[in-house]
């Protein structure tokens, strides 16, 4: 098991998807029987005779717009926007820590390359094993939504559910891939933690205050969150490219994160 470091990190996060697969589906639950108990059109009707500026909808509810008429527009409001990229990233991030940090300051590390695992064949396993994590986690999500509509009788568009949490799967591994490359360049956990969390931060507000001022048009372009929800995948489904920039900086990101893990002089 020890040459096998992808299969032993899935196998010791066994109890973390549990844990976040039963608060998706708790959270989930919550939401559809409040969406099943309330009078939706009318809310949303008293919403429209506010006649609220179109950018401070897009603001509350994302790039479509605030609807509060079917589940969709529900979940774009908190669901998709703050609630699960809050825990995908989060969890992203740590597992980048933990790729190459954690296990130098707990010396597994040199247990490991002490065997006849290379240090690239260690690294692309953590890098993988991150990935994959991420992609387990994105489709509790998925999988929750879908159960708890079901459970209360409520319809949505399963594809577009689908496709909104690929793309939640590919925001949350570009954060983790620029921890573990930020990883290989400072032995600092502040750094570690701090700059990809800077990033995402900034990130989501470059994203949710871009409708309300003209001149961030074009700078939304620099934040990871348009990619992610821009095109409103729980309305519309696979957007034609914006998953090619996180395939694109997740392989320059990793390469980088090899070229400099190969340069870091480690204690073995």
């Amino acid at each position: 098991m020890l040459r096998n470091i992808f299969l032993k990190s899935i196998r010791d996060s066994k109890y973390t998807f549990l844990y976040i697969f039963l608060t998706y589906l708790f959270v989930c639950s919550l939401i559809m029987y409040v969406v099943s108990e309330l009078p939706l059109n009318e809310i949303q009707i008293i919403f429209d005779k506010l006649q609220l500026p179109e950018p401070l909808m897009s603001f509350i509810g994302g790039e479509g717009g605030l609807n509060l008429t079917t589940v969709e527009g529900i979940l774009n409001t908190d669901m998709f926007t703050v609630f699960a990229p809050l825990i995908s990233i989060g969890f992203s991030i740590y597992y980048g820590f933990n790729s190459t940090f954690k296990e130098e300051e707990k010396k597994y590390i040199d247990i490991v390359l002490s065997t006849k695992i290379s240090r690239e064949s260690f690294l692309i396993q953590k890098i993988f094993s991150m990935i994959f994590k991420n992609l387990i986690i994105s489709y509790s999500l998925f999988f929750s939504i879908i159960i708890s509509t079901i459970f209360f009788n409520l319809t949505i568009i399963i594809w577009n559910v689908f496709s909104v949490c690929f793309y939640l799967f590919l925001l949350s591994t570009v954060f983790g891939i620029l921890t573990v490359f930020i990883s290989t360049l400072f032995n600092k956990s502040s750094y570690i933690y701090g700059i990809p969390s800077a990033v995402a931060i900034a990130s989501y507000i470059i994203y949710s205050i871009e409708p309300l001022i003209n001149s961030f048009k074009e700078i939304k372009y620099l934040s990871f969150f348009y990619f992610y929800k821009g095109s409103d995948p729980l309305k519309n489904g696979f957007h034609e490219w914006h998953w090619i920039i996180f395939v694109l900086v997740s392989i320059i990101f990793t390469t980088l994160s090899l070229y400099f893990w190969n340069l870091r002089d480690i204690d073995t």
